[in-house]
C-alpha cells in the first residue's frame, strides 16, 4: 500500500508536539529520580526515558520537514484540537502557583515560542513588515502593529454587541488565509461562558522578543482562549 507523503509529515509533526510536552513530563520526574541516587551511571540510567523520549521526538521534528514548510504549516493548522489542552494546562498551573505566577509562565512559554521551529512558513498580510507569531495556532506573518492593534479592537467590539467571532474573523482582517481550525475555535456571545459585555472580552496581549535569527518579533497571546465548536453554544 502506498504510504501518502503528507499524511506522514502530519503524523510525524503531531507526534513530534505530543513529544515534546511528553519528554519534558519525563524530564521532571527523571530529575527526581536522580537525586536519589548517589553514582553517576545510576544517574544517566535514571534519565534513560527522558533522553528516549527527546531523541524521538526530534526524528519526528527532523523527519517531518522532508515536505516543503508551507505544507506543514498547513497541514498544522488541521491539528487544532490540541490547543484544547492548553486551557487545562493553563487552569493546573494556576491551581498550583497562582495567577501571577501563571502569567509570567506563559510570557517565557511565548517568549521560547518565538526561538523554535527555524524553518516555520511566514506569511505574507501585505499591511507591514514587522514580524508576527500568533501564540495559539503558531502562525507567523509580516504586518503592522497597527493593523493588528485594530483587528484586536474590532474583534473585541463585534463580540461586545453580541457575535460570535472565530478566529477565522481575525485571520481575516489581518489578510490571512483562513483555516478549518480557525472556523471551529472561537468565542460565542453566550454569558454561560463568557463575560462578552465588558469592554475588551478578549484579551490579547503582546510578548516582544526575537526570532531564532535575532530579528525582532512581536507574539501575539491570546489571553481569552476560543473554545473549540463555538458556534453550538
Amino acid at each position: 500500500m502506498k504510504v501518502n507523503r503528507r499524511t506522514v509529515s502530519l503524523i510525524l509533526s503531531i507526534m513530534g508536539v505530543l513529544g515534546v510536552g511528553t519528554t519534558s513530563y519525563l524530564s521532571v520526574r527523571c530529575s527526581k529520580k536522580a537525586d536519589t541516587k548517589e553514582t553517576k551511571k545510576e544517574k544517566i540510567i535514571a534519565y534513560a526515558p527522558a533522553i528516549v523520549s527527546g531523541v524521538v521526538t526530534s526524528g519526528c521534528i527532523i523527519g517531518s520537514h522532508h515536505v516543503s514548510s508551507k505544507e506543514i504549516a498547513a497541514l498544522t493548522a488541521s491539528c487544532g484540537y490540541l490547543a484544547a489542552n492548553r486551557d487545562k494546562i493553563e487552569k493546573a498551573v494556576k491551581e498550583k502557583f497562582g495567577d501571577e505566577k501563571a502569567k509570567e509562565i506563559h510570557q517565557e512559554a511565548a517568549a521560547k515560542a518565538m526561538t523554535t521551529h527555524k524553518n516555520d512558513y511566514i506569511e505574507v498580510t501585505g499591511y507591514g513588515d514587522t514580524l508576527f507569531g500568533e501564540y495559539y495556532f503558531g502562525r507567523k506573518f509580516f504586518c503592522s502593529l497597527e493593523r493588528v492593534e485594530w483587528a484586536e479592537k474590532q474583534m473585541n467590539y463585534r463580540f461586545h454587541n453580541g457575535e460570535y467571532v472565530s478566529m477565522n474573523d481575525f485571520y481575516e482582517m489581518l489578510n490571512l488565509e483562513q483555516t478549518r481550525a480557525g472556523s471551529e475555535f472561537g468565542w460565542p456571545a453566550n454569558e454561560d461562558f463568557y463575560d462578552y459585555n465588558m469592554e475588551t472580552p478578549i484579551e490579547f496581549e503582546h510578548v516582544y522578543g526575537e526570532d531564532e535569527n535575532g530579528n525582532p518579533m512581536i507574539m501575539i497571546d491570546i489571553r481569552t482562549s476560543p473554545m473549540e465548536g463555538f458556534y453550538e453554544l
